[in-house]
């Protein structure tokens, strides 16, 4: 299948989930196919009336982790066979948004029969982008929908020949708001309508686009993939993802700030690791962060660590804060930390500052002052003196563990050695 969607210049795919078990399998699916995202959700009409509560959503959660999972959905309303309570399809579409929203991640809503109600629910202020999944509504919502920003999916149903008034309507949205895609395996287009429907066959809705448009294939076909990337938040406009999952622990990416210019600092190599984004845009809202450790639970890690993409510790009184509800909540806290905060923290704020964690982890990455600053190069040319004083402070915080990243230049033998006479753990890096 993936093979002849490539034949037909479909390179990129988006598996959405309707249940945890769909969602899960098309998160691991993604993880092993190039050019294959998930999204994660549970569909209304899946909902379970019994045993279905915001508050059942936690490996829902956990599933959003995952680093190829860039949107949440199937979500939103089904009122066409009326099997599920409207009340309760209110109140998980509710706890979907919510996800979204802490995560950053794009909204996909099924509105069947419900179209009205779905854009009720979301309100005027939804802070991620939504996307209208096969949209075959009232020309209205759409309109409004499309006025409050959101991206309208157009399937096979466009093409269908007595469908002249889903045309008509899409002709009458902005461009940049029409999204296509297929709704596997149902909807097949008109031209291979009754047989099973496949990812290859979103050309046929590509081609109808451009007749209503009147526009060149190739051109319909740039501005389309324009708005998806949009639409899923790739590309130039690719999200940053401030909790991430790697080697069993959860980690925190609070700030993109830093006082040093390390020489082997991965930011200057890459925008990310283990397939997340980590590039930060701009310092991220201390709500979304506190929204994000609300939704975490103990048993999606190890331990919660706060790194990042910089240095956490320059955001002191947010990093005390998710520390200490982290803490609260049972996770064992662990700060990985570049042990320069005593340059702008006093050393009572400091230890005020470690209170809550279990284990700090400091990058030593040298063995005197002189190496520190050729390596580090920190804005402060004393830095070394209050890295020192911060180790020591720390070590009556919390369980203390240097490391230090290999580099030319540095004689991780020297490193090691001033690990011993501080008598403490020491692990080489890289």
């Amino acid at each position: 299948m993936l093979a002849s969607a490539a034949e037909s210049g479909v390179t990129r795919f988006m598996v959405p989930g309707i249940s945890l078990e769909s969602s899960l399998n098309a998160a691991l699916l993604s993880e092993t196919r190039t050019g294959v995202f998930a999204a994660a959700g549970i569909h209304p009409n899946e909902l379970n009336p019994d045993s279905c509560s915001p508050d059942s959503l936690d490996d829902l959660a956990e599933i959003l982790l995952r680093p190829r999972v860039i949107a949440v959905g199937e979500t939103g309303m089904d009122l066409y066979r009326k099997r599920i309570p409207e009340k309760l399809q209110i109140e998980i579409f509710k706890e979907h948004i919510r996800l979204a929203e802490t995560f950053g991640l794009t909204l996909i809503v099924h509105s069947r029969s419900a179209e009205r109600e779905v854009l009720d629910v979301l309100g005027d202020d939804v802070t991620v982008p939504v996307i209208m999944h096969c949209y075959t509504g009232p020309d209205d919502t759409a309109r409004e929908a499309a006025d409050r920003g959101y991206y309208i999916g157009f399937a096979g149903v466009l093409t269908f020949r007595k469908n002249e008034r889903l045309r008509n309507l899409a002709g009458s949205l902005p461009a940049d708001r029409i999204l296509i895609e297929t709704d596997a395996p149902y909807m097949s287009p008109e031209p291979v309508r009754g047989r099973r429907n496949e990812p290859s066959n979103v050309k046929y809705v590509a081609d109808t686009i451009s007749e209503i448009w009147g526009r060149d294939p190739e051109e319909t076909a740039g501005t389309l993939l324009k708005n998806s990337l949009k639409a899923m938040q790739l590309g130039p406009t690719r999200r940053t993802d401030l909790v991430y999952s790697l080697y069993g622990n959860i980690y925190m990416n609070i700030t993109g700030r830093c006082t040093n210019h390390c020489r082997f600092c991965i930011k200057d190599r890459t925008d990310g690791i283990g397939g997340y984004y980590l590039k930060h845009h701009g310092e991220p809202l201390e709500e979304r962060l506190d929204s994000i450790i609300d939704s975490l639970s103990p048993h999606m890690g190890k331990e919660l660590v706060f790194c990042g993409y910089g240095e956490p510790t320059m955001r002191p009184d947010v990093l005390n804060r998710l520390a200490g509800n982290a803490s609260n909540r049972g996770f064992s806290v662990r700060l990985n930390t570049n042990g320069t905060c005593l340059s702008w923290l006093s050393p009572e704020e400091t230890a005020e500052l470690l209170e809550p964690f279990d284990a700090v982890n400091v990058s030593l990455n040298a063995s005197c002052r002189e190496e520190y600053n050729s390596i580090c190069r920190p804005a402060d040319e004393n830095t070394w003196d209050r890295l020192m004083e911060f180790i020591e402070l720390a070590g009556r915080a919390a369980s203390v563990r240097l490391t230090a990243v290999r580099y030319p230049g540095v004689s991780m033998e020297s490193v090691e050695k001033l690990a011993k006479s501080l008598s403490l753990p020491f692990r080489i890096r890289g």
